[in-house]
C-alpha cells in the first residue's frame, strides 16, 4: 500500500517538549520507521491535531484551530516522524546521528522544528543548521508559560520576520496552541540562510556546492556535515559520486582546515551559535530574573562544595518521602484495609462454589496465588511506593535541579569514563533502566554509551526494585540500607574507572545550558507522575501475575523442589541463602521488582544478613526483559551479550564475597 502525504520531520533539543507535542498532533496506530545508514528506528503517525480534529480528518472534513480559522484536511494527511533530541546536528552522539541520517535521505519533506520559549539559544542554533538543508520549516516556541512565569518574553512576530518561517507559539502539555499548526505546516516555508562563515570556509562551500550539484539533498547542507567529518555525509558521497569525487572533496576540506587557526568544526559551531545569540538579542526580552531567592538556590545546587549538602538534604527528604511515607505507611495502608480487609475475603467468597481445588488455590493460595502474591505485590507493595517515588522525581524534574546534578558530579564521572551530560541516563536508571539505556544515545561517543549502558546493568535499581528494597529494608538496622547501597556506589565508581580504561574513545567537552530554577507545578507534577505511574500498571501487572501464575505451578508439579536440590551447593553453600532464595530469583529472572516483592513474602525465611545478599544479588543479578532487548538493540549483539554475561558472573561472585565477609565480621543487621 503506498504511502501518503507529505513527511514532517519533528526536531528539538532534548527536554523542549518534542515528544508531548508528538502525542497531540498524531492519532490512530503509531508505527516505526527505520532510520537510513543506522539500526535505528523513529515513532511515526498520522497529523491529527485534537479530538475534533481526528474526528473531522476521518470524515474528510477539516479542523478548527485556536483562532477559529478552519483548515480543510487532506484526504491524505501528512506524517509525522519523531526524531530523538538533538543538541546540534554537528554533535556525534546517536540522537543527532538519527536527525542527519533523516534530513540525508531525502525522504523528509518539511520540518517541524520545536523550541523552549524560555531558552532560546540551544534550540535557535539547531535551527539554522537544519535550515542549511533547504526544506520547508515552521518554528513552535513551546513552553511559553514557563517563559512567562519567569519574566521572558519572545517577539515571535519579529523572530518569524527574521527567520522567514511561521513561528508558533504553544503549551504542548496542555493542547494550547496545537492545533494551529497543522495549518501553519501547509504553509510552511523555506528559512532565511542567516549564518556567515570566516571566508575559508564560506570560499569552501562555495566549491563544495559546485562539486556536489547533484546531490539528492542540498548540497551546502552536505557540504557542511562533510567540513566537520560527519560519516553519513562520507557515506552517502561514496554512494552518490564515487572515489574520484570524494578525493576532490577531501582536497577542499583539508585546505580550509590549514588555513584556519582553530579546528573547523569548532569555527563552523560558533558562527551558528553567535547567529542564535544575535537573533536571541534582537527578539528576546528578560523583564525579571526570577525569585531571588530560587536563583541564589540554584547556584548554590551546582556549586562543588555546596552543592554537597544540598545533594545529601533531598537525598534524605527523599528517604522520608519515598521509604517512609510510602513504603511504610502507604503500603500497610492498602494491606490492611484493601487486601485484608476487603479483596482476599471476597475472593475467598466467591470462589467458594468452584469445586476444583487446584483452580482455588491458583487465586487464593498464600504462596504463589494471583491475589495474595501476583496482585498485591503489584498493586500493594510496588505500586504505592513507586508513585511517591515518581512524584519526587518529578519535583526535582520541574523544579530544574536535576540539571544541577549535571554539573555537580561532572568531574566524578569524568573519571569513570562520562562527563555530568552522562547524569542523566544514569539518574533515569533509578526511574527506568530499559528508558536510561535508551537515552544513552544522547552521549557523544560510543565510549560514552558502552560504559553508561554497562554502569546501569551493573547496579543500578530501577524504581519499581528500589521501591520494594526500602520495604524490605526498612525494619532493619539503618546500617543494612547503609551496606548495601554503600557497596553498590562504590563498585560503580570502581567499574566506570576500570571501564574508562578499558574502552577505547575520546571525551567530549560538556557544555550545558542551565535554566533557572523555578517552583514545582502541581498540575504538571502530577500529570508526569500519573503518567509514569500507569506505564508501570500497564506494563508490569500481567507480567506479576504471569509470574504467580509459573511459580504455583512449579511447586504443584515438584519443579521448585528440584531447584533447590540442584542449587542448593551455589545457594545454601557459597551464597549462605535459604533454599526459598529460588523461588525469589526465579521470579527476578521474569522482572527484577517481582522478586524483590516474593522476597518481602518470604523474608521471615531469612536473617538480617541474608535479605542484604540477596537484594545484592538480585540488583546485579540481570537486567528485566526488557532492558535486555533494548540492550542487545543499542549496543549490538557482541557488546550485548558480554555485558550481560560479566554482570551474571559478577553478582553471584559479588553476593558470595559479601555474605563471607559479613559473615566473618559477625554483623547482624536485626
Amino acid at each position: 500500500m503506498a504511502e501518503s502525504g507529505r513527511k514532517v520531520l519533528l526536531l528539538g533539543s532534548v527536554k523542549v517538549g518534542k515528544s508531548v507535542l508528538f502525542e497531540r498532533l498524531t492519532s490512530g496506530a503509531v508505527r516505526e520507521r527505520s532510520v537510513p545508514g543506522t539500526r535505528l528506528v523513529v515513532p511515526e503517525g498520522r497529523i491529527e491535531a485534537g479530538l475534533l480534529g481526528r474526528l473531522r480528518a476521518r470524515l474528510g472534513r477539516g479542523t478548527r484551530d485556536d483562532d477559529g480559522a478552519w483548515t480543510a484536511v487532506a484526504d491524505e494527511p501528512d506524517r509525522l516522524l519523531d526524531a530523538p533530541g538533538a543538541s546540534s546536528l554537528l554533535a556525534r552522539g546517536q540522537d543527532e546521528q538519527v536527525s542527519r541520517g533523516l534530513l540525508l535521505s531525502a525522504e523528509v519533506d518539511a520540518i517541524l522544528m520545536v523550541a523552549d520559549a524560555k531558552n532560546l539559544r540551544r534550540s535557535l542554533a539547531l535551527f539554522l543548521q537544519v535550515a542549511e538543508f533547504g526544506l520547508p520549516m515552521v518554528l513552535d516556541l513551546n513552553m511559553t508559560d514557563e517563559a512567562e512565569s519567569l519574566g521572558v518574553s519572545v517577539d515571535a512576530a519579529g523572530l518569524a520576520e527574521r527567520l522567514g518561517v511561521e513561528v508558533n507559539a504553544s503549551v504542548a502539555s496542555e493542547g494550547h496552541g496545537v492545533a494551529r499548526l497543522p495549518r501553519l505546516l501547509a504553509r510552511a516555508s523555506v528559512p532565511r540562510r542567516s549564518v556567515r562563515f570566516p571566508g575559508a570556509v564560506e570560499s569552501a562551500l562555495r566549491s563544495l556546492e559546485q562539486v556536489l550539484a547533484a546531490a539528492p539533498v542540498s548540497s551546502r547542507a552536505l557540504g557542511l556535515l562533510l567540513l566537520v567529518n560527519d560519516p553519513a555525509a562520507r557515506a552517502l558521497l561514496e554512494e552518490r559520486f564515487g572515489r574520484g569525487v570524494g578525493r576532490e572533496v577531501q582536497s577542499i576540506v583539508e585546505r580550509a582546515r590549514t588555513s584556519l587557526h582553530s579546528p573547523l568544526e569548532q569555527v563552523i559551531a560558533e558562527a551558528f551559535y553567535e547567529a542564535s545569540e544575535r537573533l536571541v538579542g534582537e527578539t528576546v526580552t528578560l523583564e525579571a530574573a526570577g525569585p531571588a531567592v530560587l536563583n541564589r538556590f540554584g547556584r548554590w545546587a551546582e556549586h562543588p562544595v555546596l552543592g554537597i549538602p544540598i545533594a545529601l538534604v533531598v537525598l534524605a527528604a527523599a528517604y522520608l518521602w519515598i521509604g517512609e511515607l510510602g513504603a511504610t505507611l502507604a503500603v500497610d495502608l492498602i494491606d490492611r484495609r484493601l487486601f485484608q480487609e476487603l479483596l482476599i475475603p471476597a475472593v475467598e467468597s466467591g470462589l467458594e462454589w468452584v469445586p476444583w481445588p487446584l483452580v482455588r488455590d491458583a487465586f487464593i493460595d498464600p504462596d504463589f496465588g494471583l491475589i495474595p502474591t501476583g496482585l498485591f505485590l503489584a498493586l500493594g507493595i510496588v505500586l504505592p511506593v513507586l508513585f511517591f517515588f515518581y512524584f519526587f522525581f518529578a519535583v526535582l524534574e520541574d523544579s530544574g535541579y536535576l540539571p544541577r546534578i549535571s554539573v555537580l558530579l561532572d568531574r566524578l564521572l569524568r573519571l569513570m569514563g562520562l562527563n555530568g551530560k552522562g547524569v542523566l541516563p544514569l539518574v533515569l536508571g533509578l526511574s527506568c533502566v530499559t528508558m536510561a539505556i535508551i537515552t544513552t544515545r544522547m552521549l557523544e561517543t560510543r565510549k560514552q554509551r558502552v560504559i553508561a549502558s554497562f554502569l546501569l546493568l551493573l547496579g543500578f535499581p530501577c524504581a519499581p526494585l528500589l521501591a520494594v528494597m526500602l520495604i524490605v529494608l526498612q525494619p532493619l538496622h539503618w546500617s543494612a540500607a547503609a551496606s548495601l547501597f554503600g557497596f553498590l556506589i562504590v563498585q560503580l565508581v570502581l567499574a566506570g574507572m576500570i571501564a574508562n580504561r578499558i574502552v577505547p574513545g575520546k571525551m567530549p567537552e560538556f557544555i550545558l545550558e542551565l535554566a533557572p530554577m523555578r517552583r514545582p507545578r502541581l498540575g504538571v507534577v502530577l500529570i508526569r507522575t500519573g503518567r509514569r505511574t500507569y506505564q508501570f500498571l500497564r506494563e508490569a501487572l500481567p507480567i506479576f501475575l504471569l509470574a504467580s501464575l509459573v511459580l504455583f505451578g512449579l511447586d504443584r508439579a515438584g519443579g521448585l523442589d528440584a531447584l533447590e536440590r540442584v542449587s542448593r551447593p551455589l545457594i545454601n553453600g557459597f551464597l549462605g541463602l535459604p533454599d526459598q532464595a529460588v523461588q525469589v530469583f526465579i521470579k527476578t529472572f521474569i522482572r527484577r521488582e517481582n522478586g524483590a516483592a516474593e522476597l518481602n513474602l518470604v523474608k521471615h525465611n531469612f536473617d538480617s544478613v541474608q535479605v542484604v545478599v540477596t537484594l545484592l544479588v538480585m540488583t546485579l543479578l540481570t537486567p528485566c526483559v526488557n532492558s535486555a532487548i533494548v540492550l542487545f538493540k543499542e549496543r549490538g549483539f557482541k557488546t550485548a551479550l558480554l555485558m550481560i554475561a560479566l554482570v551474571m558472573v559478577y553478582a553471584v561472585i559479588a553476593g558470595g564475597v559479601m555474605n563471607q565477609v559479613l559473615r566473618g565480621l559477625g554483623v547482624d543487621f536485626g
